[in-house]
């Protein structure tokens, strides 16, 4: 059980759901939540942490995503992410004219639960995007015609197609002693590597979507390495080391 912040018996009742749909785990089986709130999240990662043959990723449609779902995986199999599409919906007039309370209220009027609904996002250059999981999609395109006051049309779309995935990042190059997280981090976030220390042990830093609690993990190139407010690094490529055996590495950085 979670030892963190006393938890509400609504809380209870959800953590020992989740617990237990973990207990029937067997063998090479996989789980799909849906979406949860920053507390279940954190309240599941939490328990997550202690089951040594378990592992998992998170994802919410982008990197800043508020509600996310977890795919969970027997340690030895390939890491995959939960499956989430999105909806991007268009109206007449100005973006102010419907809220997102307007669009969440229209989109659980059609018999969807709030789990199964991730975050609204109002798009600066007009409509808004929704996430969802799974087939979803679909049938939100196919039933939703209003929000609010106002006529919709609506569009499947995958999430690394949506304005706020669409970010070619900066390039980093620089040195590193080591691959540890903490030695990437500093040069990528250009902060210490003691403040590294301290982030890291407030549970921010996260690895291939997977949070970590130590600064020596080791990373590799391809690894995402995202650290909460701050934007994510892809290492982009390890090229070798300099005269003085340091590692020159080249990051790209995302906001």
């Amino acid at each position: 059980m979670v030892n963190r912040s006393p938890l509400s018996e609504g809380e209870k009742q959800w953590l020992q759901h989740f617990e237990r749909k973990l207990d029937e785990m067997y063998g090479g089986d996989t789980i799909s939540t849906p979406f949860l709130d920053p507390r279940q999240l954190e309240l599941a990662e939490a328990v997550l942490q202690n089951r040594a043959g378990l592992s998992y990723t998170v994802f919410g449609g982008y990197p800043e995503a508020e509600r996310n779902a977890l795919y969970i995986f027997p340690a030895q199999q390939q890491a995959a992410l939960p499956e989430i599409n999105a909806v991007r919906v268009a109206w007449s007039g100005s973006e102010d004219d419907l809220t997102h309370r307007d669009l969440l209220g229209a989109v659980l009027a059609l018999g969807l639960r709030r789990d199964q609904v991730g975050d609204i996002v109002m798009l600066e250059e007009g409509g808004a995007v929704i996430m969802v999981g799974g087939d979803r999609a679909e049938y939100i395109c196919a039933n939703l015609q209003q929000a609010g006051h106002l006529a919709v049309s609506c569009s499947p779309v995958k999430p690394d197609q949506l304005p706020m995935a669409r970010d070619d990042g900066r390039e980093i190059k620089g040195t590193v002693a080591s691959l540890r997280a903490d030695a990437v981090l500093s040069l990528g976030f250009g902060i210490s590597r003691a403040r590294v220390v301290l982030l890291v042990k407030g549970g921010v830093v996260r690895v291939n979507w997977r949070p970590i609690n130590s600064p020596s993990v080791q990373l590799k190139e391809g690894d995402q390495v995202s650290l909460k407010g701050r934007g994510r690094l892809l290492v982009s490529s390890v090229e070798g080391e300099t005269r003085k055996g340091r590692i020159r590495l080249k990051l790209k950085k995302y906001s």
